[in-house]
């Protein structure tokens, strides 16, 4: 991958991130008294955990968004994939991207543009404008047999679903 894309990706999904995790902390503060955002911001992670792992453990979308964001902040970007492809099974669109960000960097997960550009693509069928353009960069930086296996992907989930 050229230099100057890995930039553009990375200062990317830094964008989405901010943007994703201010939308949820804002959506979540709604739901009970404890302001998310104030929490973490303050290293209040017990006190998020009390509040937002229960809804997340029932399904939540948001809060499954919110508790990956939680676990990226503590770095435990394995977990943190775990609540995002929770909620990206249930069709948000937003943490199909940034699952597809930790697919691109490797973090917590392989390594993977073949699932990078698939979940971008799932993300960006419904709408998500970032996801679009994310998936449109690195499909430039993948081979035609990479590239080809990611359509073949994207639509057998289209098809049946994320699994």
């Amino acid at each position: 991958m050229h230099y100057y894309n890995m930039i553009v990706l990375r200062n990317f999904k830094i964008l989405i991130l901010s943007h994703v995790f201010f939308w949820v902390a804002h959506t979540l503060a709604s739901a009970a008294d404890l302001d998310p955002w104030e929490a973490l911001q303050g290293g209040d992670y017990a006190g998020v955990e009390e509040v937002w792992l229960p809804r997340a453990e029932r399904g939540e979308i948001e809060a499954q968004i919110f508790m990956g964001h939680v676990e990226t902040m503590r770095n435990m970007h394995s977990e943190a994939a775990r609540w995002y492809r929770l909620a990206a099974i249930k069709g948000s669109p937003v943490a199909q991207a940034l699952l597809a960000n930790q697919y691109l960097s490797g973090s917590g997960v392989n390594l993977d543009l073949v699932r990078a550009y698939a979940l971008y693509d799932l993300a960006a069928g419904k709408g998500h404008q970032n996801a679009t353009k994310a998936r449109d960069l690195i499909a430039g930086q993948m081979s035609g047999e990479q590239l080809s296996q990611a359509i073949d992907l994207s639509a057998s989930w289209k098809r049946d679903g994320l699994d």
